[in-house]
Parts: structure tokens; C-alpha cells; sequence
């Protein structure tokens, strides 16, 4: 079997592409061929995982109305016909779209060619390109149970596939190795910080300036790992370095299953992506999703917070009081964690890629 897999934009839709893609290598379908948006981000990772690709210009669709949409238009026009002769050349069984501005033209080209169509969508709600190839493709899989797409015939609960190395990373580290890798104690509860891949300023200010007005017995009790993001990390080494705050911190770490293993609470962003690794790891959550790409990640998080897995915090409402109070009533309380930690691992799919793979397969035919 032949797959082509079209992903691009963020890591959000990237790196459950290429779960796939290692899953379907695992079960013998070898053959995963990717078309990618033109981002050296995107180019390198699919490199890095080792898949070939094609690379597609494809413009970014505009927000509200503006004379940006005849561009987008007319460059969307051409990147269809452009990708047609890239499908023709890889010739695949099926293709698999992850949203994002590049899956519509390939998935709709390959649609009108009589190839099988799957899309994959990350989020509760479904972004804009899915949303428009919803109704053109043979299968739809699903992240969340509570998608409002659900009870449509086409689509699967698959959940969102973690990535091999999360996989692997957790069954060879333990949460003691983690903790002495940092340089941590197990007598405290460690808190771990990130903002994504290009770190949260915001996240990152709040976060400074809690330190600022905990007390001694707060500070005896917690320790901080944190992934500021190259611009934020002298100054938030300095806040946790003046304020005796046991820490470590770095501006990009790529060895995120060490720091989930040791993790006791994560302060995050709630895209799709970081949802299912820290359900995969079972970890209590406070997530402050990102107030500026439509509302999937405020829907993702209200997903967890209805089940008690997570608290929410929306970004206007972020102070240094309000963190420090979110956060210390979750780790002062063992019960809750341990509440929190079983409500986190229930939205947890381990075999999401294997399930996904098994959908590809089965509508490729070769299951």
C-alpha cells in the first residue's frame, strides 16, 4: 500500500501525521509519501522522521474579509493543478489529510482523481479546511468523543496519535530517573511549564512573577521546569535564580518525555498535540489556551475541565494571584491529584495510531 499524507503548518497537525506514518511503516505498508507546505520547520521534521515528501506552495487562508482573499483565491486555484502531477507521480492507494491550509487542495485533487480520502482532525472543533473537505471524503477520524461531527456515519473516534518516541520514552524512563536527569527531589512536586514550540511570553511572564510572592513554605514545596522559548529564557532564569526557586529551564528541550515523567502539574497551551501527550503520561493540567486561532484550543480545554481533568484559565484572567492560587490548590491536595491524574489518563489513547492505521488501511483496502 501507498499513502500520501499532506500535513503542515504547526506541529499540531505534523507530528500525529508522522505517527501515522510510523505506525503504518510498523504494520509493512512502508511506502508513506508526503506532500508538506514550503516552512523549513515542516521540511526538517519530516526529514528528521525520515519520510520522502513533495513540497506544495500553498497560501495561508485570511482571516475576516479583506483584499487578501482574491490573493488567496487565485494562489489556491494554482496549487490545485500544481499538486495534481505530484499525486499522478506518487500514484498512492489513499490520501490522508491532518487540516491546515495544505490539506484542502491535495485532498480535494485527490478526491476528483478517484483516490480514497481520509481526513483526520486533532481538535473538538473542526479547523477550516476540514471543515470545507468534511463532505468530499470517504472517512472522517476523530480526537475528542464530545466532537459535534460524532454522529456522522463517516466518521471514527481514532484519537490523536502520539508519536513514537513519547511512546517509547515513556516505557524506558522512570519518574525517579526523570527527576534526578533535572537534578530535582522527589520531596517536592515539580511543575512543569511550556508554551509550545516557539514558548508563551505571556505564560512565561505570569509565571516570573508568581515566584515573586510565594512564601517560604510555597517555595520549599515546589520546584519548576521550565520551556520558555529562546526569547523569555535569561529573564525567567533570573526570576526563579532571585527568588531561590529550585529550577531548571530551558529556551527548547526535544527530550519532552524526561520532563512529563517528572511532572506533577503542567501549566500549558491547550493544543491538540500537548492535550494527548500529557493524557498519555497522565498528568493534571492548568491550561491557558491560546486566545488567537479561533476557539479550538478553548474547546479542547473545556473538553478536560468538564471531565476534572484540567482547570482552565483564559488568558485575560492570567496574574501572577490567580496562578499561584490555581496552582497551589491542585498540588496542596493529594486526593485531587490523584482524582485529576485518572480523569487526565481516561481522554489518553495509546493505540491511537494503530487505530488510525487500521482506518487507513481498511479504506485503502488492504486491511
Amino acid at each position: 500500500m501507498r499513502a500520501l499524507i499532506t500535513c503542515g503548518g504547526t506541529g499540531g497537525h505534523i507530528f500525529p501525521a508522522i505517527a501515522l506514518a510510523q505506525e503504518l511503516k510498523q504494520k509493512g505498508c512502508a511506502d508513506s509519501i508526503f506532500i508538506i507546505d514550503k516552512s523549513y520547520s515542516t521540511r526538517s521534521m519530516i526529514k528528521k522522521a525520515g519520510f520522502n515528501y513533495h513540497v506544495l506552495g500553498v497560501p495561508k487562508m485570511p482571516y475576516g474579509i479583506s483584499i487578501g482573499w482574491f490573493i488567496f483565491l487565485a494562489q489556491l486555484i494554482k496549487a490545485r493543478f500544481d499538486v495534481e502531477p505530484i499525486i499522478t507521480r506518487v500514484n498512492p492507494d489513499i490520501a490522508v489529510g491532518f487540516g491546515a491550509y495544505i490539506s484542502g487542495p491535495v485532498i480535494q485533487a485527490a478526491a476528483t482523481m478517484g483516490i480514497k480520502t481520509l481526513i483526520h482532525e486533532q481538535n473538538v472543533s473542526f479547523g477550516r479546511a476540514n471543515r470545507i473537505l468534511f463532505k468530499s471524503v470517504d472517512r472522517v477520524c476523530l480526537s475528542f468523543a464530545d466532537s459535534a461531527m460524532k454522529k456522522s456515519a463517516k466518521c471514527i473516534l481514532t484519537g490523536n496519535p502520539v508519536r513514537r518516541e513519547m511512546i517509547d520514552g515513556f516505557k524506558m524512563t522512570t519518574k525517579q530517573e526523570a527527576l534526578s536527569a533535572l537534578k530535582f527531589s522527589g520531596s517536592r512536586k515539580t511543575l512543569l511549564v511550556i508554551g509550545g514550540s516557539s514558548g508563551a511570553s505571556s505564560i512565561n511572564k505570569a509565571v516570573s512573577d508568581m515566584v515573586e510572592i510565594l512564601n517560604d513554605k510555597e517555595k520549599d514545596l515546589i520546584q519548576i521546569a521550565h520551556i520558555t522559548g529562546h526569547r523569555d529564557i535569561e529573564k525567567v532564569e533570573q526570576a526563579y535564580r532571585v527568588n531561590k526557586i529550585v529550577h531548571w529551564v530551558r529556551g527548547f528541550y526535544d527530550n519532552m518525555p524526561l520532563c512529563y515523567k517528572a511532572a506533577d502539574l503542567v501549566l500549558c497551551r491547550a493544543g491538540a498535540t500537548t492535550i494527548s501527550e500529557i493524557a498519555f503520561f497522565g498528568i493534571p493540567a492548568v491550561l491557558i489556551p491560546y486566545p488567537w486561532a479561533g476557539c479550538h484550543q478553548t474547546e479542547n480545554a473545556l473538553s478536560l475541565a468538564r471531565a476534572g481533568a484540567a482547570v482552565v484559565l483564559a488568558e485575560k484572567e492570567l496574574s501572577s494571584n490567580r496562578l499561584k492560587k490555581e496552582i497551589f490548590s491542585i498540588i496542596n491536595n493529594e486526593k485531587e491529584i490523584k482524582q485529576m491524574i485518572n480523569n487526565m489518563r481516561l481522554f489518553s489513547k495509546p493505540d491511537a495510531a494503530s487505530m488510525l492505521a487500521r482506518q487507513v488501511m481498511e479504506l485503502a483496502d488492504v486491511a
